[in-house]
């Protein structure tokens, strides 16, 4: 007789058959699947990502768009108004305690509203939040509970956006013991939990899967310190035409033209920056990179591209999870990269 069993840490159906897969324990007395017991009791988690695509829900709910500020820059590859058909719509944009404290919250929502206006989509309300240190959840809680309007609620965003963080924290704000699991591995839950919520219930649901991250690269153990998950304090290059900035073994910005210009880098203290000519960019990270330069992995290549930037335009170049490059045009730049990695050149929220 088969028990039908799902794991309390992310929610994958429990199975004793195959060590190999997901959901694997010894017997079935056990509440936690190998992988969330291994991360709960001892930090460790399993390589590889689930390449999870958007969840399904019910019609006519209340869909919570969780944002990392990490992602931001993605924040259009899905119309969740073509996806959820019937569903109203609030963005939470989280992870601001990594913010500098001179960015304005007021303008970045501002432009998020005329950004979306433009494409006739609408939110309800934009709530930027902490997760992690609760910052603004009671803000949040209170807005959904104005817009429950007796309807279940989701919690809908890609991997790593904190959704699972920020369900934690509204479960602990109300008094109500979860047990789904958090972390900085994508894709650690597999399936919804839910809590009372109002008259209906609040959902967690399994993170997107967006291409490109940094996890697909390297093992947990060294991605896991590169990721954007605290307050970062941006290095500020003064940089002349043809001089380059090495990213770790990650990336090159080259400022190709422009004059000169304060370009500032938002990446954390484990990934090296260093300034070059330009002349001899290519060459010094041949010659250091796995030493000076580094997490590096003989297996990958790098791909080339340019762009010239608009003048009186801010723009940020996101780097996969692991941070952002601010520049106003007018001028040229190259970026030599992961193959793969996701870069992204967009007009600056802040």
């Amino acid at each position: 007789m088969s028990i039908d069993k799902k794991c309390q840490g992310c929610g994958v159906k429990l199975q004793t058959s195959d060590i190999t897969k997901l959901g694997y324990v010894l017997d079935m007395n056990h509440d936690l699947c190998k992988d969330c017991f291994n991360l709960k009791h001892y930090h460790k988690v399993k390589d590889g990502i689930d390449t999870a695509s958007m969840p399904v829900i019910e019609e006519n709910a209340l869909v919570v768009y969780v944002l990392s500020v990490n992602h931001i820059s993605e924040r259009l590859k899905y119309r969740l108004d073509r996806h959820f058909y019937g569903s109203e719509f609030i963005l939470v944009i989280n992870h601001i305690d990594t913010l500098e404290q001179s960015v304005n919250l007021n303008r970045m929502i501002h432009k998020l509203r005329e950004e979306t206006n433009r494409l006739q989509m609408k939110w309800l309300d934009i709530v930027p939040v902490s997760a992690k240190t609760g910052k603004y959840v009671n803000e949040l809680i209170e807005t959904l509970a104005y817009f429950q309007r007796n309807r279940n609620i989701y919690l809908v965003g890609y991997q790593n956006s904190g959704k699972s963080t920020l369900f934690q924290k509204i479960a602990q704000t109300n008094n109500i013991d979860v047990s789904v699991l958090a972390g900085k591995k994508p894709g650690l839950t597999q399936d919804l939990f839910d809590i009372p919520f109002g008259t209906k219930k609040l959902f967690d649901t399994p993170g997107i899967y967006l291409e490109g991250s940094i996890a697909e690269y390297y093992p947990f153990e060294i991605y896991k310190d590169l990721i954007v998950e605290q307050k970062i304090k941006p290095t500020i290059f003064q940089l002349n035409e043809s001089q380059s900035v090495i990213i770790g073994a990650q990336a090159i910005f080259s400022f190709l033209k422009g004059g000169f210009k304060g370009i500032s880098f938002h990446f954390n203290k484990s990934v090296s920056l260093h300034r070059t000519k330009y002349e001899n960019a290519y060459e010094l990270f041949d010659k250091h990179k796995g030493s000076l330069f580094k997490p590096y992995n003989e297996t990958h290549t790098y791909v080339k591209q340019t762009f010239k930037l608009n003048q009186d335009t801010k723009y940020e170049i996101t780097i996969s999870d692991i941070g952002v490059i601010h520049i106003k045009g007018d001028a040229i730049i190259e970026m030599y990269y992961l193959k793969g990695l996701r870069l992204t050149l967009t007009e600056s929220l802040y």
